[in-house]
């Protein structure tokens, strides 16, 4: 007799092994489609001082979800439907962030796709498990243009001051006048790459990490993290106020070159001893037991032999994958297919010279502002007559507007020319039967008062907003192919404190340059 012996099938276990190789193939598929985007991350990476710790970064995240795998083990995970929407999400703002060419904005639509995956592989268990992880990837993005210049802006700002004060402590006598600090036979100019950037990106992933792995209660690993802007801006300022001390005692070159440069990892670490000395400082007063080593955990409590299991649904990796191929594709194509249209437009070297019965001088920037401001076009000069004072006028034209190569905000420029904004607001008057408006500035230094007009316009729409102007590519990138923008600028000194007289001529120049400005600044 003949016995046949049938093996028994585990279904189950076959549909979680085919669901798992379709979810890495998902995975695989959302690397493809950001790639460029991964690829220009990592150039800035090698290229930037400031987000130089992002070449690492990766490695830490992956080591710190790696220890976390015990915990998770210890029942299958479950998928989140969630997860396609993030995916949409993400995947719609890559598409978005393609046609308006914004490199940072693709960078952050990655970190919601991984969110995605995550979700989609192990629901928002997973999710928790990964957040930290997820917040330093994101603290390594480059932030949006707009967004540094204003913040190094006011960093060089508060550290001059506060350098110029410790300068004056160790009794030298010093003038600041906006970002540079007179010393007499010596100029300290505290240029964007001594805002204190530098030290600030790294000591808050630094910080991240430490409360990460610190034992200790949520308020002081939030105080950890919060505490590194103080520092940083109090070591910057340290640090400008010892170049200043040498160059006092030493000469003028002692601001440049090596001892600079080895001046700055001097004072980065000085800053990371100071979150280090925090650290100890609680352990020395809450915890009296032990050794500093004790408050880190740095290997995982647990221990399991079972696997990693995600209970995936087949039809959702399925239209994730169908929904990666067709919007991400989309976005490969538009990515290396497609260009902007720049529309036509007169050049600014046609501008009229005389306005408003006023003659035009005109003026030119240097190389090195042109390499800051990285303009297609510009005008600058000043409009006379006999008895009036001049107004100035400044234009500028990007016919793409890129991550470091935008529209400068004159909130950025004018503090950093040493000039105090007085009052700001938001101005309306008539042009050509309807109403401009335009931020209102006044500004100061020493006895000379000045009043500003300015305004952004792209595409004929005008704009008192940077950030809605910013966030409006985007739209103009979808319906209209184009993210070209200007910004006009207008000034006029106030005589005897006659803002009225002021406002009256800034308006009058403004209604006698409208009706030609059209052929310059396209609709």
């Amino acid at each position: 007799m003949v016995m046949t012996v049938q093996t028994e099938t585990k279904p189950a276990d076959t549909a979680k092994n085919i669901d798992s190789r379709y979810f890495f193939a998902l995975g695989a598929l959302v690397f493809c489609v950001y790639a460029p985007s991964l690829v220009n991350l990592f150039e800035q990476w090698w290229n930037s001082p400031e987000y130089g710790h992002g070449l690492f970064m990766p490695f830490v995240v992956g080591y710190m979800i790696y220890r976390k795998l015990p915990f998770l083990a210890k029942e299958p995970l479950q998928s989140s439907v969630f997860g396609i929407f993030m995916l949409l999400a993400a995947l719609s703002l890559l598409l978005a962030a393609t046609l308006a060419d914004i490199e940072s904005i693709k960078h952050y639509s990655f970190c919601i796709a991984l969110s995605g995956l995550i979700l989609l592989y192990g629901g928002f268990r997973f999710l928790k498990i990964a957040l930290t992880p997820l917040l330093l990837l994101f603290l390594v993005i480059p932030l949006p243009y707009l967004l540094i210049s204003s913040l190094t802006a006011g960093l060089q700002l508060v550290s001059s001051e506060l350098g110029t004060g410790l300068i004056r402590f160790f009794g030298i006598p010093v003038f600041l006048e906006g970002n540079i600090i007179d010393m007499g036979t010596y100029k300290l100019q505290v240029v964007e790459a001594c805002s204190g950037l530098r030290y600030l990106y790294p000591l808050l992933s630094i910080s991240l990490l430490v409360a990460y792995f610190l034992k200790t209660p949520l308020w002081f690993k939030a105080f950890i993290v919060l505490s590194t802007i103080p520092v940083t801006i109090f070591m910057n300022s340290l640090r400008i106020a010892i170049t200043g001390v040498l160059v006092n005692q030493y000469g003028n070159e002692v601001a440049e070159g090596f001892l600079h440069d080895f001046e700055g990892w001097v004072v980065f670490l000085a800053a990371f001893v100071c979150l280090m000395a925090e650290v100890w400082l609680f352990k020395a007063i809450f915890i009296r037991k032990g050794s500093l080593h004790d408050l880190f955990d740095f290997s995982s409590t647990e221990s399991s032999e079972k696997s990693v299991v995600s209970q995936l649904s087949l039809r959702s990796c399925l239209s994730a994958i169908a929904l990666t191929f067709f919007i991400g594709g989309s976005a490969l194509y538009l990515a290396f297919n497609s260009e902007l249209r720049v529309p036509e437009r007169s050049l600014f070297a046609e501008f009229p010279m005389r306005i408003d019965g006023r003659n035009v001088v005109l003026d030119s920037f240097g190389q090195d502002v042109l390499d800051i401001l990285k303009p297609d076009d510009y005008f600058i000069g000043s409009y006379h007559n006999k008895v009036d004072n001049p107004v100035g006028l400044y234009m500028v034209y990007y016919a793409q507007q890129k991550d470091g190569s935008a529209l400068h905000s004159p909130k950025v420029c004018i503090p950093g020319g040493g000039w105090v904004v007085e009052d700001e607001r938001i101005e309306a008057f008539n042009l050509n039967g309807g109403d401009l408006e335009v931020n209102r500035v006044v500004i100061r230094k020493g006895e000379l008062t000045q009043l500003v007009y300015y305004w952004i316009d792209q595409m004929g729409v005008s704009y008192t907003n940077e950030y809605l102007a910013r966030a409006s590519l985007i739209k103009n990138a979808v319906m209209q192919n184009r993210s070209d923008g200007s910004l006009v600028r207008v000034n006029i000194v106030v005589s005897d404190q006659d803002f009225l007289a002021a406002d009256i001529q800034l308006q009058n120049f403004i209604r006698g340059m409208s009706g030609s400005i059209g052929h310059f600044l396209p609709q």
